[in-house]
């Protein structure tokens, strides 16, 4: 079975379909193309290097009459020319999407003859600020979708995982190198019928820490790993049921609340939170999510509450933080004015 089967809840990413084969007269055109546009790329090339040539001297030539170094004119250039500040979906590209959907249907056309039935469309020419933005919205529910959504077959998953572990893979050495981390990645299939090749990886000498610790080599915990993973046998659903994604709050809360006191035996306590947590260790959990009672995660009854604080615990929206001195005294003057009043503060 593939992971869309066990999720049929979940749109599907359709793979794409291979094009026809081609005939020799077919081949024999595409060679002539591609010939044609080698020669042209070498024409741009050649004509390119003459403009590098002359922009070299005229840069030199400036440096002279301005007493300045060529590397000072260079930047100049390149900062207003090589920078960009917005990745935001641009119009031409919404247009290319909904085209490539109105035309591929029965036959595949190429980006650029794609892109060269938008220019040449007179309908794009004069859209709306309103269709415009229909178009864009269109693009970027159609990227949203794609990440998401879930593979219509192993094979198409198991590309998935390969390419997107080697990238992983690579932003990790990278930023080992950038900062001196360690850092060690397993990845592992969820179900015995999945293609998925486990992988792991460790920067440096991360492998030895397994040995030197535990005693037993890094294979044998991603063994041990991608048998855990396969008696689990959960789709998406389960693995987001109320009991489960209670048991991902109670741990990121109290995680965060270790962290940011330092105490490893600390205990999170909902009853008697504005005393306990709060005027004790002087933090506060702030950004719990409107509509959703402060309580233990444990109690939350509906799996949309639950959800809802787990995706704001993952955001970072909701989060620990460390009063000041003048606030950890406002807070206590607060509960004194209270006790004071006759309410019961701290709970037995």
């Amino acid at each position: 079975s593939s992971w869309a089967a066990r999720n049929p809840t979940r749109a599907i990413i359709r793979p794409r379909t291979l094009p026809p084969r081609l005939t020799d007269a077919q081949k024999a055109s595409q060679k002539i193309k591609r010939d044609q546009k080698i020669e042209r790329a070498k024409r741009l090339h050649d004509v390119v290097a003459e403009y590098l040539d002359a922009q070299k001297m005229k840069i030199e030539g400036l440096s002279r009459a301005h007493h300045v170094t060529p590397k000072q004119i260079n930047d100049i250039i390149g900062n207003q020319t090589r920078y960009r500040t917005s990745c935001k979906s641009q119009l031409i590209h919404a247009l290319v999407h909904a085209k490539a959907k109105e035309m591929n249907v029965g036959s595949r056309y190429s980006m650029a003859e794609l892109r060269e039935m938008v220019v040449t469309d007179p309908q794009t020419k004069n859209l709306t600020r309103k269709e415009k933005e229909t178009y864009i919205a269109a693009l970027e529910e159609h990227h949203e979708r794609k990440v998401v959504n879930v593979w219509a077959n192993n094979q198409a998953a198991a590309r998935d995982v390969v390419a997107t572990t080697d990238r992983i893979v690579k932003e990790l050495d990278d930023l080992r190198v950038r900062t001196g981390v360690y850092g060690t990645l397993f990845v592992v299939c969820g179900h015995i019928n999945d293609t998925i090749q486990s992988a792991m990886h460790g920067t440096d000498n991360s492998e030895d820490f397994w040995e030197d610790v535990y005693e037993h080599p890094m294979a044998d915990f991603l063994r041990q790993y991608e048998q855990w993973a396969c008696t689990q046998n959960q789709n998406l659903n389960e693995r987001d049921s109320l009991e489960a994604v209670r048991k991902q709050v109670c741990k990121m809360i109290l995680w965060g609340l270790v962290d940011v006191t330092g105490k490893k035996d600390i205990v999170m306590n909902y009853s008697n939170y504005e005393t306990s947590i709060v005027e004790t260790y002087g933090v506060r959990l702030v950004g719990w999510p409107d509509g959703v009672k402060f309580i233990s995660p444990s109690n939350i009854g509906t799996v949309g509450g639950i959800r809802k604080l787990r995706d704001a615990l993952k955001a970072h929206t909701c989060y620990w933080t460390t009063l000041s001195p003048v606030e950890v005294k406002a807070h206590a003057s607060k509960l004194a004015t209270r006790r004071s009043a006759g309410d019961v503060v701290r709970k037995p």
